[in-house]
């Protein structure tokens, strides 16, 4: 009997690998380029990083902006979104200031940039100067931005320093309390003020020491010369501060602190004397009567008693 040969039987081919799901393929490429770009990253020019993210910000939110919204909207869209890419990449604005020190250098720096916004890229150089040209005391700025996060603001000063008014007439003066000729005192009605005869020459020291305290400068209404001798502080709310004849430079300095610690210029006195080295007198304000208050009652009157009957 012929031996029975074993039975073949057909094995299948293996199945062919399944397709990488799509969304597993893009976050597998994704992580990858992520890799390779933090490498790249270390020895790139952060100007490019920059431009990189900015192109990428700006595209989303315009792209976003343009489904709703204006062109206004989508331009300050567009301007605060690239503003907030560039600050969070790490390039926060520095802003130089030249032509001006203290007090005043401050005030350019505030309002160089609008509200809110961070980096160089928040606005455009001419929003810039227009916002440092708003402050009355400025001629003329000039704004330079300088990549990626310096923004250089060069400032000329007026020659103005404050009106001069004399015997009824009003004159522009300079630092020095010298008249600016050609200067017509409509156009710095934001100016300090200062009065009396002789006035002019001798306000150098106090429009000087003005410049960096500004509690006070922001609540003069004027300087009054007294006597030709000394000093008042005539006060926007109506107060009278009055300065020493001797070193009112030191005495507004120490108003400065006194209005910083205790608000003595917000409060409700008609005067405070400084005339006493180290020594403040505050007179306070008389208390409102209120005219409109009704009258007390008239006194009444009694009639004549009546006669006895039984007399």
């Amino acid at each position: 009997m012929a031996p029975v040969k074993p039975r073949k039987y057909r094995r299948n081919p293996p199945p062919p690998p399944k397709a990488m799901p799509r969304l597993a393929k893009i976050k597998l490429e994704g992580a990858a380029y992520a890799e390779h770009a933090a490498k790249v990253s270390k020895n790139r020019d952060p100007r490019v990083t920059v431009a990189g993210a900015l192109i990428v910000g700006v595209a989303a939110i315009a792209g976003a902006s343009w489904i709703g919204g204006n062109l206004f909207s989508i331009t300050e869209a567009m301007t605060a979104g690239a503003d907030g890419v560039v600050a969070s990449a790490g390039f926060p604005a520095t802003i130089e200031v030249e032509g001006v020190e203290g007090n005043r250098r401050a005030e350019v720096r505030d309002v160089v940039l609008p509200d809110g916004r961070l980096s160089i890229v928040g606005a455009s150089p001419r929003t810039m100067k227009d916002n440092v040209e708003s402050l009355d005391w400025v001629e003329s700025a000039t704004v330079q931005r300088l990549w990626p996060s310096t923004i250089k603001v060069r400032v000329q000063r007026r020659d103005a320093f404050a009106v001069w008014q004399e015997n009824g007439t009003l004159t522009v003066v300079d630092a020095a309390g010298e008249r600016v000729h050609g200067a017509p005192p409509s156009v710095y009605k934001n100016l300090p003020r200062i009065v009396g005869a002789g006035a002019g020459p001798a306000a150098e020291p106090v429009l000087h020491a003005l410049e960096e305290l500004p509690l006070i400068r922001e609540r003069l209404a004027a300087f009054v010369r007294v006597g030709e001798r000394r000093w008042n502080l005539n006060l926007k709310n109506g107060m009278v501060v009055m300065l020493p004849e001797e070193d009112p430079v030191g005495a507004m300095a120490q108003l400065e602190t006194l209005q910083m610690r205790h608000g003595v210029m917000d409060g409700d006195y008609v005067r405070l004397d400084l005339r006493e080295p180290g020594r403040l007198v505050a007179q306070p304000r008389p208390p409102v009567v209120n005219t409109n208050a009704a009258p007390p009652p008239a006194p009444r009157i009694l009639p004549p008693p009546l006669p006895n009957q039984d007399a």
